[in-house]
């Protein structure tokens, strides 16, 4: 009980500081039609690379919210390969979600999946929700055995937490992404360059793209 206790404390203090303005570093800046042109901005935190894009867009932002928590239709929208994404169950304000992304072979890494608990953390205008990993094997069990036995290759980042924020701005909407993962396993530094300035851009780009759709 005390140690699940210091867990939430430090995941508390770990999302102050994500969202916090202060101690980013610009990395670069990427320009999408989708989205116009990203900011991306790198902070560390408690010894994990933490990565943050800001998109200003002409989508409303509950039409961004309903996106990012449209966990099914994620294998759709996404330009990355998923082959899972589902809701698992529900705890009270939290949704448990599964996804699994299959990550080519001729980047000599492993496919990564990642079973997390989801809330609405939204305030006022602002629209938001958080992730972070949870004990999902002995909630779900089953699916444990199966990704034991049918994708024993397979890496769970060993963290992976992060949020969406969507705020109006006149008839704008200020859209931010934050996600803080380490992959675990051995990737390349190369691979890991990629997930900031390719898809990290990509990712918020799939959202713009999929909540324009849904706009019409």
């Amino acid at each position: 009980m005390w140690l699940a206790l210091l867990l939430t404390a430090a995941q508390a203090d770990d999302f102050s500081t994500l969202l916090a303005d202060s101690g980013w570093e610009d990395i670069g800046k990427d320009n999408k039609k989708e989205t116009g042109e990203m900011i991306l901005s790198l902070k560390e935190i408690s010894g994990v690379q933490c990565l943050r894009a800001v998109a200003t867009v002409d989508v409303p932002a509950d039409k961004i919210y309903e996106v990012v928590t449209d966990v099914p239709a994620a294998k759709d929208f996404s330009s990355e390969t998923l082959i899972a994404s589902r809701v698992l169950g529900k705890d009270g304000n939290k949704v448990h979600y599964y996804q699994h992304l299959d990550i080519p072979g001729w980047t000599m890494a492993s496919d990564r999946y990642w079973v997390l608990a989801g809330e609405d953390f939204s305030s006022g205008d602002t629209r938001a929700f958080r992730w972070n990993r949870f004990d999902w094997r002995s909630a779900y069990p089953d699916l444990a055995t199966d990704l034991d036995t049918n994708h024993e290759g397979a890496v769970e980042p060993v963290t992976n937490y992060g949020a969406w924020v969507m705020t109006p701005e006149g008839g704008s909407t200020k859209a931010t992404y934050f996600i803080c993962s380490d992959p675990g396993g051995s990737l390349p530094e190369w691979l890991k360059k990629t997930a900031a300035t390719k898809t990290l851009p990509n990712t918020v780009a799939d959202v713009m793209r999929e909540a324009r759709k849904r706009t019409k």
